[in-house]
């Protein structure tokens, strides 16, 4: 028995040893109202050596880096809707300690209208019904059945929280945001999702040969994804949404999309290329739940592929799409300020 106990104490310490070569930096992200803003991109850039590292708040708007090698590290934050955060102090990360740096984010614009305070959109957002039980449905020929109204994932679900940009890439995206977003294509009601989701309603409309999603809030509202086994089109030109076409591996619904144009942002403000592919992956592991995992992966623009992953819920059977007309009575442009 001491010959197996005294083995697996070394490796304890071993691990323990490795462990407290590394320190972490944690904290919350929150609004000008202390409200937990969820899915904000958190990142620590090592003063010395240029190192960066991320992370993404959750729903509770909690944050944790780690495995931090010890040094100065600067932080910053970003998220969709407000202004970007940087720490005017420099963390310094000890080996085996924990360093706390909450995060206050100023929004870009003030909501003042009674009932459209953060807080409030906020409790609406986060309280979805609990979804179904049940096992998952099929459809005739076997196939995992996707249809239904669905509750987009939440920020924060998991997954890296933005790409690794090539140099260029991240000055624009610096750029953008140091200009309050002003030339963002959505406040000019262009299109502004890649993916085939989003975090509000999404409709999915299933067959044998296709799949549609109707998409509340989103331009221009659907995508069409091909099941009959096509490939893409050699002369497709680019576009805002591209092509895509689906196979399936096992339960698993793999979307491939490509065809893009270099017009949308990604997330709060990521440029790409037109070498962006997108590819989604849909599970349904039972009657309420709608597994998403989605790879951006771009040559052009990112030093390696981004991943996130989420979780959309099955809406009740009173839900609907309402139809999102940006264009009428838009009054955003004239009042986008810069720098």
């Amino acid at each position: 028995m001491r010959s197996l106990i005294v083995p697996w104490l070394l490796l304890f310490a071993t691990a323990a040893s490795a462990q407290s070569n590394y320190g972490t930096i944690t904290g919350s992200v929150s609004d000008t109202a202390r409200t937990p803003v969820a899915g904000a991109s958190i990142q620590a850039k090592n003063v010395e050596t240029g190192a960066v590292y991320k992370a993404a708040s959750v729903q509770s708007g909690s944050y944790t880096l780690s495995q931090l090698p010890p040094g100065k590290y600067e932080l910053t934050a970003t998220s969709f809707g407000f202004k970007r955060y940087e720490h005017k102090d420099i963390v310094v990360v000890q080996a085996g300690q924990t360093q706390r740096a909450d995060i206050p984010i100023g929004d870009f614009v003030s909501l003042e209208t009674l009932g459209e305070d953060r807080a409030n959109f906020g409790r609406l957002f986060f309280s979805r019904p609990k979804p179904p039980e049940g096992p998952a449905p099929r459809t005739p020929d076997g196939q995992p059945d996707f249809s239904g109204v669905w509750n987009g994932p939440l920020p924060g679900g998991g997954g890296e929280a933005g790409p690794e940009l090539l140099p260029w890439a991240q000055a624009l995206e610096k750029e953008r945001t140091d200009h309050n977003l002003k030339d963002n294509p959505e406040a000019r009601c262009l299109p502004f999702n890649v993916a085939p989701f989003n975090v509000f309603l999404n409709r999915v409309v299933q067959s044998r040969d296709f799949l549609v999603t109707i998409v509340e809030y989103d331009i221009p509202g659907y995508r069409q994804i091909y099941l009959d086994g096509r490939g893409h089109p050699k002369d497709f030109g680019p576009s805002w949404t591209g092509h895509s076409v689906g196979t399936w591996e096992g339960d698993t619904l793999v979307i491939d999309t490509v065809g893009f144009n270099d017009k949308t942002w990604l997330g709060e403000a990521v440029p790409h290329t037109d070498k962006l592919r997108v590819t989604t992956r849909l599970r349904r592991p039972d009657l309420g739940h709608l597994e998403i995992e989605t790879t951006f992966d771009d040559p052009g623009a990112f030093k390696m592929p981004w991943k996130t992953r989420g979780v959309a819920t099955l809406a009740p059977a009173t839900e609907e799409v309402l139809e999102f007309t940006c264009n009428e009575n838009n009054q955003d442009v004239e009042h986008l300020i810069g720098k």
